[in-house]
């Protein structure tokens, strides 16, 4: 396996960090994460076949690893890097082929107070879900969440002093890239704002000429919006959004301007320090597919996702890094996309089901 040639490189750099860690200025972590599932679909495919549309716990009726993940992060308050590699279903589902073991990889320099530059290859600055399952209230992601990039390579110049907001500059190579498909680079940006203790608003974009070199132009702007909101110690929701658009990919006509959009609520209720639920109701509709893939419904004709979702989900954490969540959810496509399979008849609908386990730990040398 291709993790297993990453090991001895993430071995010397740990004893490296470790090394290091005498300096007084110099701040080194150590990472680990380790998710574990079973998972039952009511859409029936072969057992090496990974779910559509699905990042946490892709294969049908099997038990399965999520992820097993392994970093290091280095800060001396000049420079700093991250390096994290990971192999599980996860990054099946989800990342590059071609650096499938690398979660990320990156270095910074502190430009003046609180403004740094890094360069490298990182996580998405998009979207409100994180692919991995510790960071979210449920362990699943919306069909947006899917849609929206995971990776990215390039440029970050990020500002980070103060508490309250937060804003990111992005050069990248394109959406969901490592190595670029074209001789343009993407643009985005990040801003955060902490309102109070209970609300913060973010908004995220990214704008780039996405077609491969040598094909029509097709430029893409995506945006993403999301509010956090706290109202209790008890009560948590996540409001937000994506609209997308490309030039020139209209299905119907080619020259045209396509659009997506998408729309997720979630709502966690938080019975004691141990025990949540979480509910989470979704949108998607990429009606010309420039982004979710074009598909043909029962009538013949070519056209994009269109679905809508509902997930309810219970988590027992005994500890603050650690958990053991189950998970029910419904996905109803477009009436005319008969894409799942029910026992050998084609359907628009697929129930899922998702208990998994994980275990996560920061340890500070220095």
């Amino acid at each position: 396996m291709k993790i297993f040639a990453n090991i001895p490189v993430a071995i010397c750099l740990l004893v490296a960090l470790q090394t290091h860690a005498q300096s007084d200025s110099t701040k080194i972590e150590l990472t680990g994460y380790i998710d574990t599932y079973y998972a039952s679909y009511s859409n029936k495919l072969s057992a090496d076949e990974l779910q559509p549309y699905i990042t946490v716990a892709p294969r049908d009726n099997q038990f399965g690893l999520n992820i097993a993940e392994i970093g290091a992060t280095y800060n001396t308050g000049e420079v700093r890097g991250t390096f994290v590699i990971q192999y599980g279903d996860i990054a099946e589902a989800t990342w590059s082929d071609r650096f499938k073991t690398i979660q990320e990889a990156w270095v910074g320099i502190e430009v003046t107070e609180g403004l740094w530059l890094d360069g490298g290859f990182f996580t998405t600055h998009i979207g409100a879900e994180s692919f991995l399952p510790k960071n979210n209230w449920l362990s699943s992601t919306d069909i947006g969440t899917f849609n929206e990039p995971f990776y990215q390579s390039g440029a970050r110049l990020s500002y980070e002093k103060s508490e309250k907001f937060e804003a990111q500059l992005h050069l990248v190579s394109g959406y969901n890239l490592f190595l670029d498909n074209n001789d343009a680079k993407s643009i985005g940006m990040l801003f955060s704002y902490k309102v109070n203790d209970a609300i913060s608003l973010s908004y995220t974009n990214l704008f780039g000429r996405e077609s491969p070199e040598g094909s029509p132009s097709q430029y893409r702007f995506y945006n993403n919006i999301y509010l956090t909101w706290d109202p209790t110690d008890k009560i948590s929701a996540i409001v937000g959004g994506d609209m997308s658009t490309q030039s020139n990919s209209e299905l119907e006509n080619p020259t045209e301007t396509a659009l997506m959009y998408n729309a997720v609520a979630i709502a966690r209720y938080q019975f004691t320090k141990r025990y949540s639920a979480t509910s989470r109701l979704e949108l998607f509709n990429d009606r010309d597919g420039f982004i979710s893939g074009v598909l043909v419904n029962q009538n013949g004709n070519q056209q994009g996702l269109k679905a809508t979702a509902f997930t309810m989900g219970f988590e027992y954490a005994p500890t603050k890094q650690s958990y053991l969540r189950a998970e029910t959810r419904w996905t109803w496509a477009d009436r005319d996309l008969l894409i799942f399979n029910k026992g050998g008849n084609a359907s628009n609908v697929r129930a899922e089901f998702l208990i998994n386990m994980g275990f996560y730990f920061n340890k500070r040398l220095k």
